[in-house]
């Protein structure tokens, strides 16, 4: 049934071998913000799980993830959330502020619990502390012997190729050498993003991999150097989970208007959705199950809105109503970005694939009405 997400294992973990590959003996982080569906199927070789909020800690808690594994982030905590982390013996645990300090300070003496902490330095957005308040906070953990400052977390943004990553390790050299000079503050673990770009408009879903690959190549011998240096573990999502997806939607309707050629299709922007802005204007590599005759078309989605354009201009084998369109590489954030409950479409079903399992639905299809109307509290 459509719209569907299918993930294919097998490209899945054919990606993390090849980041291992390039990156060997550096821990690698899964930040499954990126996509939650995939956190079941996680190799072993994946170190640490980075969870952003307390819907996906009781998403890792339901599947038992073990709590060694799990680095709990986010902008946003509560002092519950904190509670819950600590009780459940998260391995280390982010502070973004000095409030966030606080109340892991204060929690944790509640608890009476040990906890690891990573202090988040901010790139200059509303993410992490400036070195000033970490600073702060170097000198407010003095003394305090169930609290340990396990090291720095690092994160700048995503889309980011070789000069950006020599930017921030630039950056991360300077900010460290400060904190040993002026605090004493030994970084015994650096947690860096490196975010890197993956590729969505470069053609064919090969040649979108190529283009990865050789970002992944140039970037590689700058994050082993700084391994070199300081006890590193390298934070990806989207240049993980990207590949693996397929978003797969029918088409609905044919018809001309002027002299563009609309297809409709049962999907649209609420569940596919590509990185940055103007997506629409690109093409992403689109798979169609014959060969033919070529016909431009804008592939609009079923919203009822002008902004429900999926792609502006595409050049497509000519299509019949009933026919399927697979938009490949939406592994990454796709499937839980869009604003899904618009107009109480229903929820795509959800399949992982291999070749060894063939394709498991994981979960069925929502209807959003069911979430979108109110409730007797009666």
């Amino acid at each position: 049934m459509t719209p569907s997400y299918v993930f294919d294992l097998d490209i899945f973990n054919k990606r993390i071998d090849d980041i291992r590959g390039a990156i060997p003996g550096i821990p690698l982080v899964y930040s499954i913000k990126a996509n939650p569906f995939l956190l079941p199927y996680l190799p072993d070789t994946i170190a640490h799980i980075e969870v952003c909020s307390p819907g996906e800690f009781s998403i890792c808690r339901e599947l038992q993830v073990s709590p060694g594994k799990m680095i709990y982030s986010g902008v946003m905590k509560e002092e519950t959330d904190i509670a819950e982390a600590l009780t459940y013996g998260a391995d280390l645990i982010t502070a973004e502020s000095i409030r966030h300090f606080e109340l892991i300070r204060d929690a944790a003496a509640k608890l009476k619990k040990k906890v690891s902490i990573l202090l988040r330095l901010s790139s200059g957005n509303q993410f992490g502390m400036s070195v000033g308040d970490i600073r702060t906070v170097l000198t407010m953990a003095e003394g305090l012997e169930d609290l340990h400052i396990a090291g720095l977390h690092y994160y700048s943004g995503t889309a980011k190729k070789k000069k950006q990553v020599e930017a921030d390790i630039g950056h991360l050299a300077k900010v460290l050498h400060e904190l040993k000079a002026e605090c004493g503050f030994t970084c015994e673990l650096l947690e860096y993003g490196p975010g890197l770009s993956a590729e969505y408009f470069a053609g064919t879903a090969d040649e979108c991999e190529t283009k990865d690959m050789e970002l992944l190549a140039e970037t590689a011998p700058l994050i082993n150097e700084l391994s070199e240096r300081i006890n590193l573990s390298i934070e990806l999502g989207r240049f993980i989970a990207a590949p693996c997806g397929t978003y797969e939607t029918a088409v609905k309707d044919l018809k001309t208007v002027g002299d563009v050629d609309y297809m409709i299709v049962d999907g649209g922007t609420h569940q596919v959705k590509y990185f940055g802005p103007n997506a629409a204007m690109k093409i992403p590599p689109i798979e169609q199950d014959h060969e033919g005759s070529k016909k431009e078309y804008m592939i609009c989605g079923s919203l009822c809105t002008t902004a429900d354009v999926l792609v502006r201009n595409v050049s497509l084998s000519e299509v019949s109503v009933g026919d399927v369109l697979r938009f490949k590489r939406t592994g990454a954030y796709s499937v839980t970005e869009g604003p899904v409950l618009f107009l109480s479409r229903r929820l795509p079903e959800i399949y992982v694939s291999s070749q060894a399992e063939g394709r498991v639905l994981i979960r069925k299809g929502i209807e959003a009405y069911s979430i979108n109307k109110g409730q007797s509290l009666e």
